[in-house]
């Protein structure tokens, strides 16, 4: 199994003053990530639209670059995780209204196999602008034996989650002594402005932005990947030149079509793949300006979700289809 190993990151990191007037003066540092994961962003159309935070879209490809953040002694466990500060879950903050019906999570890390792990659908507190303590929807339970850190872990919603405007979607860590699950993140500074990755923190008050808790204020944003239907949203369904056109038809029993449309001549890699990332079928070409269909036969392949991912040397994009038989 192939990991890449990232050098060491050392920044100063102080429990801010909202915390109370305790001040922690651990630092953080970066870990190794499993790295084999296929899809790390993603956007899609056609009633299965996927957000992801506005920095995947980014002209340097900040998802590029997955991170796992751990807290340096004193302290312990990891900045997105369980961790000695008692941190209970870790949200990121969309602007979306639609509705919710699946959650893509990215588990850098696990250990332990009894406990169970959820994700919610919080709305927006207007005086923090972090999750309220409305909780708008809660996924089935995942067991902590069943997630592995070389895919995504599925959260579902049913029925699936309204949400109006903005909303956090959350991972809630087991509270099973000895299981910890752990959420990547982007590198620290690869990130929106507006505080979009969220900590809770119950001895020191609740729900706490990233930049809040880490001197000098900078963000990390999560791979947290709400899935559903929404009028609008951060996302939109081109990134730098890329735009996707969806898959047709879809759901599909036989073969869908999968369009895109290049502004400019790229060389172009396209993968389909299951949830576990096995690899239905990839090519590479250069291709020139315009629109591009590559048609996917679906005979072999058994009932339920795929994914295919586009990346051209200036950007990366993610949609779903679903199979039917």
């Amino acid at each position: 199994m192939k990991k890449i190993y990232f050098s060491f990151l050392i920044i100063s990191v102080a429990v801010s003053s909202a915390f109370g007037q305790t001040t922690f003066s651990s630092g953080i540092k970066s870990v190794p990530v499993n790295n084999q994961i296929i899809v790390k962003s993603g956007i899609s159309a056609l009633g299965t639209d996927t957000l992801v935070p506005p920095s995947f879209g980014s002209p340097v490809l900040c998802d590029s670059a997955p991170k796992l953040y751990s807290w340096q002694a004193p302290a312990t466990g990891y900045v997105f995780g369980n961790n000695s500060y008692g941190e209970i879950e870790c949200a990121e903050k969309y602007y979306a209204t639609g509705s919710v019906n699946e959650v893509l999570v990215w588990h850098g890390y696990v250990t332990g196999a009894t406990g169970n792990t959820t994700v919610k659908i919080y709305s927006i507190n207007p005086t923090t602008k972090g999750p309220s303590a409305t909780v708008l929807g809660t996924s089935a339970a995942v067991i902590t034996g069943s997630i592995s850190t070389t895919a995504f872990t599925s959260y579902a919603f049913s029925p699936a989650v309204a949400v109006t405007s903005n909303f956090a979607a959350a991972v809630v860590f087991p509270v099973t002594t000895g299981d910890t699950v752990v959420v990547v993140s982007t590198a620290i500074g690869c990130s929106t402005p507006d505080s979009l990755s969220w900590l809770n923190f119950p001895a020191f008050g609740g729900w706490r932005s990233t930049p809040s808790i880490i001197s000098g204020h900078p963000n990390a944003d999560l791979y947290i990947i709400p899935i559903g239907t929404f009028a609008t949203g951060v996302n939109e369904y081109s990134a730098n030149g890329l735009s996707l056109l969806g898959a047709f038809p879809n759901p599909a029993s036989d073969f869908t079509n999968i369009s895109y449309r290049l502004n400019e001549p790229s060389n172009v890699s396209v993968k389909v793949f299951d949830l576990t990332g096995r690899v239905i079928e990839k090519s590479s070409e250069n291709l020139s300006a315009g629109n591009h269909n590559i048609k996917v036969s679906l005979k072999n392949l058994s009932a339920g979700n795929y994914y295919y991912t586009i990346k051209t040397e200036k950007a990366q994009l993610t949609s779903k289809f679903v199979v039917i038989k």
